[in-house]
């Protein structure tokens, strides 16, 4: 007994310690967001946290359910909104689903902008008819919590992260140009005319905005509130909207297309300028919600507040940390990484209730 009693406690010891070397492994490491992004994997790069309702993407195209009637057959190879191979980025949005065999969501798409004001996509084969933009994955990273790439056409270095419902981005403009977002509530993954039944955008302040957004897709009638904060105040915006006729806004009082607080439609894509003559930094805080506009508003000052992107992104790092630690194991690197890449993917689905 006085022999085993020793041996055993020097075993807890040894355990013990193994268990805490273990556990300060950084396995986040191991995870590849890239891995089944090309052709049939369904799988997306951006930023999100554990069963977090925002998954901060990257969209490269959305292919219209059908073109004048007729069905477009490789809608299915769009269903997280990214296929690796294509050469374009379309902007970034907010939801998307994660190893499915269906297409939907994409909702709240960001583009930043210099230059000309383009309010259109434009296509993959026309890039320069519209805000997307060429990229090249030299200079694409993506981690648990973190994605970033430099936009090739306007050279905006885009950097993402997330929590559980706030996305955050981080733009970087070039010196010396225009320094503007597109927040395009028209556009959508598995998109077709109609889809969206009704969206609006309030200007509450010169630095933060609230709406909604109404679609059919995966649930009838399924409202996307948000509120979004911007590091720097407006300083001109507008918007258009595809289907309402111009003449309107010349049968009012006010002239509704710019400057207008109030912006509504079916087919809504505003814009937003900003002073880029001091700082070429533009930090914009994306909060969602199911329930409400003021939901949106409590979870942005919730979850971010005033933190920092560099603040949002290492406590995100940290719980996909402690999320991926459950399991340990031992093997290559390449094995390591099927197995954490996996148990990541098991995380981003189910999600949390949008409150």
């Amino acid at each position: 007994m006085k022999t085993t009693l020793p041996f055993l406690a020097a075993a807890f010891a040894l355990y013990t310690m193994s268990v805490s070397a273990q556990s300060k492994a950084d396995v986040t490491t191991f995870v590849n967001p890239m891995i089944g992004t090309d052709g049939m994997g369904h799988t997306f790069p951006g930023a999100c946290a554990p069963f977090g309702i925002v998954q901060l993407s990257p969209e490269t195209d959305t292919i219209p359910h059908n073109i004048n009637g007729k069905y477009q057959g490789n809608v299915y190879a769009y269903c997280a909104g990214y296929q690796y191979h294509d050469p374009t980025i379309v902007g970034f949005s907010h939801t998307h689903l994660s190893g499915t065999g269906h297409s939907d969501l994409g909702d709240v798409l960001l583009m930043p902008q210099t230059g000309r004001l383009i309010l259109t996509p434009g296509t993959a084969s026309r890039p320069d008819e519209g805000y997307r933009s060429r990229y090249s994955h030299n200079t694409e990273k993506a981690s648990v919590g973190y994605y970033e790439v430099t936009l090739a056409d306007n050279n905006v270095r885009v950097q993402l992260t997330a929590t559980p419902r706030v996305g955050v981005h981080k733009y970087t403009f070039p010196k010396g140009q225009d320094s503007r977002l597109i927040l395009d509530l028209l556009h959508g993954i598995y998109n077709y005319d109609g889809k969206v039944l009704w969206s609006s955008i309030r200007v509450e302040n010169d630095t933060l905005l609230t709406g909604y957004r109404i679609t059919n897709g995966w649930a009838r009638a399924n409202y996307t509130y948000f509120a979004i904060s911007f590091s720097k105040p407006i300083l001109s915006y507008g918007y258009r909207d595809k289907k309402r006729p111009k003449y309107l806004g010349f049968l009012r009082k006010f002239q509704l297309y710019q400057d207008f607080p109030e912006m509504a439609g079916q087919n809504m894509v505003a814009y937003f300028n900003f002073d880029n003559s001091r700082s070429q930094d533009l930090t914009v805080k994306v909060a969602l919600s199911a329930v409400s506009t003021e939901g949106a508003q409590k979870n942005l000052t919730t979850e971010v507040g005033s933190k920092s992107f560099e603040e949002v992104y290492a406590a995100t790092r940290a719980s996909w940390q402690r999320e991926l630690s459950i399991i340990s194991c031992q093997g290559t690197d390449d094995q390591k990484a099927m197995l954490y890449t996996s148990l990541y993917h098991t995380m981003i689905n189910p999600s949390v209730i949008w409150t």
